[in-house]
């Protein structure tokens, strides 16, 4: 665990309370205007905090995200979207969402053909997983199940990378895991974090579909995925949803 600066310190032993707001996490999103087309949009989180988690989601028939990027400084949070198949004549928008939390964190990046594996150095956990694909759709984009890392994968052989934002918070954990098989087109899942923990960030998986949104929202994380034959017709499919959460 990361030694907290003197000062912070004495307050965590004489004010409980002041402690606790130290470390809460805080939303942040952005909207992009409505077009049909693809685009970018950017989130800052609040002076004071980086990014520990990320999310994306879109409006509209037949698009998706295909990058989901923190900056460097992680002080921001990138998310691009586009069409996909026969694409939409319809506006739609995308958007960018930030889990922020004060405190010191680490991006750890790596690239691959389908997918990538990233692991956090030393005894740091995943806090939250972003990635960018080079022309697949997103399949995975989540933590590992004992948090040391994160896994981003794709549809198709793409170039793809995976982003993992590492560090410590109190009682960590990794909820979720358990698929929901559907046959319908389109379908979301939720998960929830429990009692007084909050929500770190959002993660998700499909098999035989693409993730459309991987957003962390309320009281949990919801994925939402779309799972179509070449005729545009739903087809069986599955979809998981993971929350990372801490005390």
């Amino acid at each position: 665990m990361k030694v907290m600066s003197t000062a912070l310190l004495v307050l965590g032993l004489t004010s409980p309370a002041v402690a606790h707001a130290a470390t809460e996490v805080v939303v942040a999103h952005e909207t992009s205007s409505a077009t049909s087309s693809g685009k970018t949009v950017e989130v800052a989180c609040p002076d004071g905090t980086k990014v520990v988690g990320t999310g994306g989601s879109v409006t509209g028939e037949r698009t998706t995200i295909t990058r989901v990027r923190p900056s460097d400084d992680l002080t921001s949070v990138e998310v691009t979207a586009v069409e996909h198949g026969a694409g939409t004549v319809q506006s739609w928008t995308v958007t960018a969402r930030a889990t922020c939390a004060p405190g010191e964190f680490t991006l750890v990046s790596k690239s691959s053909t389908k997918n990538a594996e990233v692991a956090c150095p030393g005894n740091q956990k995943a806090l939250g997983v972003g990635g960018e694909t080079g022309g697949g759709h997103f399949t995975k984009m989540a933590p590992k199940n004992n948090l040391k890392g994160g896994v981003i994968e794709t549809s198709g052989n793409t170039d793809v990378t995976a982003h993992v934002i590492c560090g410590t918070r109190p009682g960590l954990v990794l909820r979720g895991g358990t698929p929901t098989v559907v046959m319908t087109r389109t379908a979301s899942k939720s998960v929830a974090c429990q009692d007084d923990e909050q929500v770190v960030s959002a993660g998700g998986a499909v098999a035989g579909a693409i993730i459309d949104d991987v957003v962390p929202a309320g009281p949990g994380a919801v994925v939402s995925g779309e799972g179509t034959d070449a005729q545009g017709q739903a087809i069986r499919w599955s979809i998981t949803p993971y929350v990372v959460c801490s005390r």
